[in-house]
């Protein structure tokens, strides 16, 4: 009994060890991220309790606005250059460089249809100067190197770059607050966003291209960047299609139910906003290994582990925020914001569900992704962000933001349950080979 009682500790203290550098950069990870999921989280209830519920959703529809143009910069790469700068290493200049002149090309795009949007709008439209600015700054976040920091395992000086650039946001906020309440408005926003967002391109480019070779990454660049389009285009267009799921039904939201509708909505999603910030960060350390974890050379019985040990952690890290907004939804609207918010807990109490949901369904994209199953994963998201779109032009007009919620929660249950069928098939396939 006690041999075994050491082997047990041997073997934990083994696998302490073997994930050692995972776990220091998981811990900063989340120090970083509890310190700047914090302070946005207060900052944002603050806007929200100082702006009208009317301007807190126009503020909501420029980040939606900014949703697609991040979606039609990044062109999938958030997904896919992390496994494809590990499986290449040998080409990471190339790789990297090639991303770069796609994704600064797909800006100058949103930029311009932007520009002639606002040309063409009212003077009365919903696109003032102040959510152009928000959905730039948000957009242009889009040309980050996340990917090449997690694939060399430096996600600790990432995630310092963006706590510098949300502290730079939260400062300037504050300062407006603090000195000038009433001067607050969504253009000033607009130019905290953007500013913010070029010092945070700025930092991790400095350090990143230092690091990066490019000398043989210039030859035949323009071939090498087409081919490296059409490669990620299934991915680009499946990104834009799962803005389907939790985008498209806020603008939707809007245009049949107001801004105050909106606003209301987009104060329930701050508690998801919490868990979202929880669980991207445990999968920025997940997809580097779900990338490892998908080669060849590996078996099914460790990818069955992987999965069960990673869809685990998840679960549980998003289970308390779930089961609060599931439970208590009226204490924590009436607790946090002003009184008029309090319409919203049946939508944070359906949101409550799509958390748990939405934290296995993740891993399951991550590994349909590793294992370069793009089309079953563009079908998926197809189907799913159709029938959300029907869900949206449905349940909305009736149900308003609870429709909207009810649309997200079904569509995207449905698309994620079409991952684990995805991962559950290509693992019966390896056990068949084995």
């Amino acid at each position: 009994m006690e041999h075994q009682s050491l082997n047990y500790i041997v073997r934990f203290r083994n696998l302490i060890l073997s994930q050692k550098q995972n776990l220091r950069n998981l811990s900063v990870l989340l120090i970083v991220n509890l310190i700047v999921g914090g302070l946005g989280f207060v900052t944002k209830v603050k806007i929200a309790n100082t702006l009208s519920i009317a301007d807190f959703g126009l503020l909501s529809y420029g980040f939606a606005i900014a949703a697609y143009g991040g979606a039609i910069i990044r062109f999938g790469f958030d997904r896919t250059l992390v496994r494809d700068l590990i499986h290449f290493p040998k080409r990471q200049g190339q790789l990297v460089l090639s991303s770069l002149l796609l994704r600064g090309f797909l800006f100058l795009v949103v930029i311009s249809a932007l520009l002639i949007w606002k040309y063409f709008s009212s003077t009365e439209s919903d696109l003032t100067w102040g959510v152009i600015l928000v959905v730039l700054g948000q957009s242009m976040i889009g040309l980050e190197l996340k990917a090449v920091y997690d694939s060399w395992g430096k996600m600790s000086r990432h995630a310092f770059y963006n706590l510098i650039q949300r502290c730079l946001y939260f400062a300037a906020v504050w300062m407006v607050i603090l000195f000038l309440p009433k001067s607050l408005n969504i253009l000033w926003l607009g130019v905290f966003t953007l500013g913010s967002a070029t010092v945070y391109l700025l930092m991790q480019g400095r350090w990143a291209f230092s690091r990066l070779d490019f000398t043989s990454a210039h030859e035949n660049i323009s071939a090498k960047t087409l081919k490296l389009a059409r490669s990620n285009l299934i991915i680009w267009f499946s990104c834009l299609a799962c803005l389907s799921f939790g985008v498209v039904n806020q603008i939707i939201l809007k245009i049949f139910n107001g801004k105050e509708a909106l606003g209301g909505y987009s104060a329930a999603w701050q508690l998801v906003a919490i868990a979202m910030l929880c669980l991207t960060q445990i999968a920025r350390i997940g997809n580097p290994a779900t990338a490892r974890v998908t080669r060849a050379s590996v078996n099914s019985k460790m990818k069955v582990r992987f999965l069960i040990k990673y869809s685990t952690v998840m679960f549980l890290a998003v289970l308390p925020v779930s089961l609060a907004s599931i439970l208590y939804p009226e204490f924590i609207l009436k607790t946090i914001f002003r009184p008029e918010y309090i319409t919203a807990a049946t939508i944070l109490r359906v949101l409550g569900f799509y958390m748990l949901i939405f934290s296995v369904g993740l891993v399951a994209s991550q590994y349909v992704i590793s294992a370069r199953m793009e089309k079953i994963y563009f079908v998926s998201v197809l189907v799913g962000g159709i029938l959300g779109l029907l869900l949206c032009l449905i349940l909305i007009p009736i149900l308003g933001g609870v429709g909207a919620a009810l649309a997200l929660l079904i569509s995207h249950s449905l698309t994620m349950a079409a991952y684990w069928c995805a991962c559950i098939m290509d693992i019966k396939k390896g056990l068949r080979i084995e």
